[in-house]
């Protein structure tokens, strides 16, 4: 698997939460409104840490919201 391989823990019209598949970072993220009154993910995220991970959370939260947005908008969870 590729070090930046994510799966999906749960989705719904307010909130995606997905796990890094090799290191086990869980990462939630909350849909809001934005001044434009668009739907789209917050700005902060909820982490659970794995305590075996090689690296910390940090290091793969780019890409988790990157797949997570991409979660989001097939869910019509966002605009």
């Amino acid at each position: 698997m590729s070090g930046h391989t994510f799966d999906i823990v749960s989705k719904s019209r307010t909130e995606v939460v997905v796990v890094h598949h090799d290191e086990g970072h869980h990462y939630t993220f909350s849909v809001t409104k934005n001044g434009a009154g668009k739907r789209v993910l917050s700005d902060s995220t909820q982490t659970v840490a794995s305590t075996t991970a090689k690296h910390p959370p940090e290091w793969y939260s780019a890409s988790a919201r990157a797949f997570a947005t991409t979660v989001a908008h097939r869910a019509h969870a966002i605009d």
